[in-house]
């Protein structure tokens, strides 16, 4: 009985993946034609809209299903006819850190006792993040996070307060790597400190994901890419192989609360589950990337982002 669940769900992600190849074939020999009738249409929101259809109509309600979607990967191989080469890529955010949660926690426990231990951890998994990169004075940088989220104009450190120059952190939440690279060079012209822009987009990703301020949405441990984050939250006694374990029950107390702070668990459909898809488009003339979140079970696509 069990063999044939699993056949059925291997059949079935067979046909995903066939979907999502098939889909990029079919744009690269019909749709291209038809962006080059449409002149002021670009032909990535195009492709963009055709995927984000198909992606909807998947049923990913399982952690195998998950993994499957997840293990679907194909690159940018440009079709003799058009010339129009469309990949495909996928992967798991909640294996990271959601830095914004975090930061407007820390912030809001300065007049709310009950964010105050979550704030104490999440802070410290921040220090922990920016002590790798050898700064020369990380609090001044976390303070500088710190004052994007706060509502008033009183500075926590010198130039920390970039709002008061840059409109676009009004908002106490970041949007994007160029919108964290902003703070990266405030803190460089206050500090000339170099050592600042280690902390690449690559790196910073490793780590952390740009989520809701309202909702931190899980940390799955079964995802590989969550090794890096639980090098930022284990505490000090705990060895690292402890701290890989944390999918399993555990009769610690530092353990459970590790688990409560920060939503340690495995996929369930019951909660928010964020997956970052990548188009890649490759053109004769160009190459471009759209990428988006996709929420699994509500199908909710956020933060699209392009690059050229």
């Amino acid at each position: 009985m069990k063999k044939g669940i699993v056949l059925l769900i291997t059949l079935g992600f067979i046909t995903i993946i066939t979907a999502l190849i098939l889909w990029s074939v079919s744009i690269t020999k019909n749709r291209f034609d038809r962006t080059l009738e449409l002149q002021n249409v670009n032909q990535v929101n195009l492709i963009y809209q055709d995927f984000t259809k198909m992606v909807k109509k998947f049923d990913i309600n399982s952690s195998q299903k998950l993994d499957m979607f997840l293990s679907v990967c194909f690159p940018a191989l440009p079709e003799p006819k058009s010339g129009l080469g469309i990949g495909f890529c996928s992967e798991s955010l909640m294996g990271k850190l959601n830095i914004n949660y975090m930061l407007d926690t820390i912030v809001k426990s300065e007049h709310n006792a009950t964010k105050k231990e979550s704030a104490t951890y999440y802070l410290r998994a921040i220090e922990k993040f920016f002590t790798k990169y050898e700064l020369s004075d990380p609090y001044t940088f976390i303070n500088m996070l710190l004052d994007t989220v706060d509502l008033d104009d009183i500075e926590r450190a010198s130039f920390s307060e970039i709002v008061t120059e840059d409109f676009d952190f009004r908002q106490g939440k970041l949007y994007s790597f160029s919108h964290f690279k902003k703070l990266e060079d405030n803190y460089y012209k206050s500090l000339k400190d170099e050592n600042i822009y280690k902390i690449t987009k690559d790196e910073f990703e490793k780590y952390f994901y740009l989520g809701s301020v309202k909702y931190y949405g899980i940390l799955d441990c079964s995802q590989e890419n969550a090794i890096d984050s639980f090098s930022l939250i284990v505490e000090d006694e705990m060895s690292f192989s402890e701290g890989i374990d944390l999918c399993n029950e555990s009769n610690s107390t530092t353990m459970k609360k590790l688990k409560k702070i920060y939503n340690i668990s495995q996929y369930t459909n019951k909660r928010k589950y964020l997956v970052r898809c990548r188009i890649d488009l490759d053109t004769k003339e160009s190459r471009e990337t759209l990428s988006f979140d996709f929420e699994v079970n509500s199908k909710r696509i956020s933060n699209i982002e392009k690059s050229f």
